[in-house]
């Protein structure tokens, strides 16, 4: 039987009381003592495992950093041979994407708000951050204009900052909508989909890239009357 350290136990109990403290306060009006006490510990018990609360929100911020690389690293881009694969891509990531806010509610405001005033090199921590989840954009970009159904000439680099700022515009929107369920996550996978899908795709597989980012409806449209409207 694996023995339970209780040391890795207590420290995420801290984190764990860290990051609802922080979300309900903000970083400059909670202190260790609130941390403490959301534990359940003495004051000093903290501080045997942070030395600040610069410290400790650094870590917390650490993983809230790696929750989203975990999703944004899950999609192989080697795997994507075709504008049907990366447009599946590009729905579960978002999906991914969805279902962690849905369990980390405050993490739109801590990333895009609270952190980013805490201290420059947590700033720093988080600019870096974006930089790697836009790498990673980048490499499926680069891996489409490698197989030939993305355009050769995109700025990949930019492209894939673009691609990432839509996606957490969503993420900043959503949470604050007064009602968020499955159409409204659809509707906003949907648009982001369909504007990078047209913007990125290649003059030869344009035809491939409108059959597999519209919507449902715009399908049966285009069959019953051969065009978008369905008015032939």
């Amino acid at each position: 039987m694996a023995r339970v350290d209780i040391t890795d136990i207590r420290r995420r109990e801290i984190l764990d009381a860290a990051y609802k403290v922080f979300s309900e306060k903000g970083y400059h009006n909670a202190g260790m003592n609130d941390i403490a006490r959301e534990t359940g510990v003495g004051h000093g018990t903290i501080y045997r495992y942070f030395s600040s609360k610069l410290e400790l929100v650094n870590a917390v911020v650490d993983e809230l950093i790696e929750k989203i690389t975990e999703v944004v690293d899950a999609e192989p881009p080697a795997s994507i041979e075709s504008i049907a694969d990366y447009r599946e891509s590009l729905g579960r990531i978002g999906d991914r994407f969805y279902n962690l806010l849905e369990g980390n509610p405050e993490i739109h405001r801590w990333l895009f708000y609270e952190a980013l005033s805490i201290d420059e090199t947590v700033t720093a921590k988080i600019n870096a951050a974006f930089d790697v989840f836009a790498g990673y954009t980048e490499l499926y970009l680069r891996n489409g204009i490698e197989r030939g159904f993305l355009r050769a000439e995109i700025h990949t680099r930019e492209a894939s900052l673009a691609i990432n700022a839509m996606l957490f515009e969503a993420a900043r929107r959503l949470p604050l909508a007064e009602t968020v369920n499955e159409d409204s996550r659809r509707v906003w996978s949907e648009t982001i989909i369909g504007l990078v899908l047209v913007g990125v795709t290649a003059k030869t597989h344009y035809h491939d890239a409108s059959v597999h980012w519209a919507p449902e409806e715009l399908k049966q449209g285009k069959r019953k009357g051969g065009g978008s409207d369905g008015r032939g």
